[in-house]
């Protein structure tokens, strides 16, 4: 671990961690005498964290709370972070067997494990609203479900779930839609060989700056309102290891919380350290970051916590995952 040090705000973020561990044990029912001790009281281990995609800006939080001893701090031995994505596993897959003691995955996708028999639990959520976008070109626009007819859409199979949700949102029969494989699809995208691909935040983003139209509308505001980005582990944890959970999301609050404070530190931390293999440009990482900063830091989020799940955001999973059928 970097031997950097940063402020500690322990009390402070202690108790956060504290509140969502004790909303997370509420709504799955645990025993109200499995709460949380001191965190870091007793040494935790190592744990691995399998992330939701590769390595970049959306994991900020986990990268200083490694860099500047946060987990060190709370009683982590070490973190791994795994990176996600295409040919990774998923969370889920991650946690049934083992190789990961928390996980960061879409609800749709954790709801459906549950559905085939996984045991997970959803105990924070980083992203207040659906960060999925739809990106096309400005010469051939797609700007609503409806245009998505006849088109040719590269998806990726980690988002094939949050894609048949949103199908079924809008009443599109998926065989109306050629789904292709993710590959480069902003090259494709620029060679014609697609009419659009799911993106995430400002897809189009990277495209722009390149000098290609493109734009892109956000699945959010056709059907599929839900959270994004949610911290997940096993029931058996979350009831045999109150006091670690809290340890981590302890951290997870501290972490993001600095990575708010110093926009230019993420940007380095995410192009020269965690992301440096996926050779990211400062400035495309820099304008995601405040795309990014509008799905966390909301009226929700800013009143309550990084990482709150209110009533009202169950409420919308709950509507968004029975479009897959759970």
């Amino acid at each position: 671990m970097s031997t950097t040090t940063a402020p500690r705000r322990r009390g402070r973020f202690a108790a956060l961690g504290a509140g969502l561990l004790a909303a997370a044990i509420a709504l799955t029912g645990c025993a109200a005498e499995a709460g949380a001790g001191e965190s870091g009281a007793e040494g935790f281990g190592d744990i691995n964290v399998q992330l939701s995609w590769l390595k970049n800006h959306e994991f900020a939080g986990y990268y200083i709370g490694i860099d500047d001893g946060l987990f060190e701090d709370a009683g982590f031995s070490s973190v791994e972070l795994t990176a996600g994505g295409i040919g990774g596993v998923a969370a889920a897959t991650a946690l049934l067997s083992g190789t990961a003691w928390v996980g960061i995955a879409s609800p749709t996708d954790i709801a459906l494990a549950n559905l085939e028999g996984a045991d997970l639990v959803i105990v924070a959520t980083l992203f207040q609203k659906n960060p999925f976008t739809l990106v096309s070109a400005d010469t051939n626009p797609i700007e609503k479900p409806a245009d998505l007819v006849g088109k040719t859409i590269a998806i990726a199979d980690s988002s094939a779930t949050n894609w048949e949700a949103f199908l079924a949102a809008n009443d599109i029969d998926p065989a109306d839609v050629n789904r292709v494989p993710y590959a480069d699809a902003n090259s494709d995208l620029k060679l014609g060989l697609i009419d659009g691909f799911m993106g995430y935040f400002d897809g189009g983003g990277p495209l722009r700056a390149q000098g290609f139209g493109a734009q892109e509308f956000q699945l959010a505001d056709f059907g599929l309102a839900y959270s994004g980005e949610a911290v997940v582990v096993s029931r058996e944890t979350l009831e045999n290891e109150p006091e670690k959970v809290e340890a981590f999301l302890t951290v997870f609050a501290q972490g993001w919380f600095e990575a708010f404070q110093d926009k230019d530190r993420v940007i380095d931390l995410v192009v020269n350290s965690y992301g440096k293999d996926q050779n990211y440009a400062a400035d495309d990482i820099s304008s995601s970051w405040d795309q990014q900063a509008t799905f966390i830091l909301t009226d929700e989020s800013r009143a309550n916590g990084i990482g709150t799940i209110s009533a009202r955001s169950i409420a919308d999973n709950v509507a968004s995952i029975k479009l897959v059928g759970v």
